[in-house]
């Protein structure tokens, strides 16, 4: 179980890592962030996207396995 947990946070970790802002493609873009809340170069204003929303769900979903089925489950 802590090995689900673990995959379910590097998972989000590498969503929220990168810019996800909209590209001309209707991809998500793949560039690193500048900061927390700072995307790439090109998305500068956009504010959420939807790989800041799936890296939420995925840290909230191993939250919530841990907080249910605690560390040594």
């Amino acid at each position: 179980m802590l090995l689900v947990v673990a995959l379910l946070v590097i998972g989000g970790t590498a969503l929220v890592s990168r810019c996800g802002g909209p590209t001309g493609y209707d991809r998500p873009c793949r560039r690193t962030r500048r900061g927390l809340f700072a995307r790439c170069r090109d998305h500068a204003f956009t504010l959420i996207t939807i790989t800041d929303l799936a890296g939420l769900a995925l840290f909230g979903l191993a939250f919530g396995m841990w907080a249910l089925f605690g560390p040594a489950a």
